[in-house]
């Protein structure tokens, strides 16, 4: 009997959304294990370094999200999603960094500001009840909003980081037009990464208004949540 493929997520991170959408395209079944931010190191013995995702598969951990799709790649082949021509496949890396590495940081500064803040304390404590929900509620703003300062773009004013978010978006549109996928002719690891990273940002008053003024880009994330949900 063949055991299911255990992925160890938090539920709202982008990088667990991108495998999650990676195991759907491939037709994969899994458990899922949501791992509590309290208390920390609950799963140690699954990744030492206290990041996730985290897939148990075939007796084999593999931590990191990049990881974890190259793996997918080796053991179920199609649809492959990171190309094998050389050109699609560094366009297609070279945006997944651009995701995982920048627009995350939007993600961090963003849904720690006042009028996005109490639906970003939601989605992390989902799963937490009662006292604990209450006090870490009122602390992960501002722990996030330190992140995102010391990185530099949480020491930009707001309306810098959206103007900023909106020329990325610009990019994004132009790169769409004419065209259904990020790289080449099928879906990639780009599209699932990039909307991994747009879907967290989409809960964000400011993320969300930027995304639906770009029909390119909403036609673009429809397609892929079809392909990928």
């Amino acid at each position: 009997m063949t055991t299911r493929p255990i992925l160890y997520q938090y539920w709202i991170s982008p990088f667990c959304d991108k495998v999650r959408r990676a195991m759907m395209l491939k037709g994969m079944a899994w458990d899922t294990v949501e791992v509590p931010i309290l208390p920390p190191g609950k799963y140690k013995h699954i990744s030492p370094t206290g990041k996730f995702p985290a897939l148990v598969i075939g007796g084999t951990v593999i931590v990191d999200s990049t990881d974890i799709i190259r793996h997918l790649d080796d053991i179920a082949p199609l649809p492959r999603l990171i190309p094998t021509d050389p050109r699609d496949r560094a366009d297609a890396l070279i945006l997944e960094d651009w995701a995982d590495e920048s627009l995350y940081f939007f993600d961090l500064t963003m849904r720690s500001w006042p009028q996005n803040a109490a639906r970003f304390v939601d989605d992390l404590l989902h799963i937490e009840t009662g006292l604990k929900k209450s006090i870490m509620g009122r602390f992960i703003p501002g722990a996030l909003s330190k992140v995102a300062k010391t990185q530099g773009l949480g020491r930009k004013s707001p309306a810098q980081v959206t103007a900023e978010l909106a020329r990325h978006y610009d990019a994004l549109a132009a790169k769409l037009a004419g065209r259904e996928w990020l790289v080449g002719d099928s879906i990639s690891i780009a599209d699932i990464a990039v909307r991994a990273m747009v879907f967290v940002l989409d809960r964000t008053i400011e993320g969300k208004a930027l995304h639906d003024a770009r029909p390119a880009m909403a036609a673009w994330a429809q397609r892929v949540d079809a392909a990928s949900l």
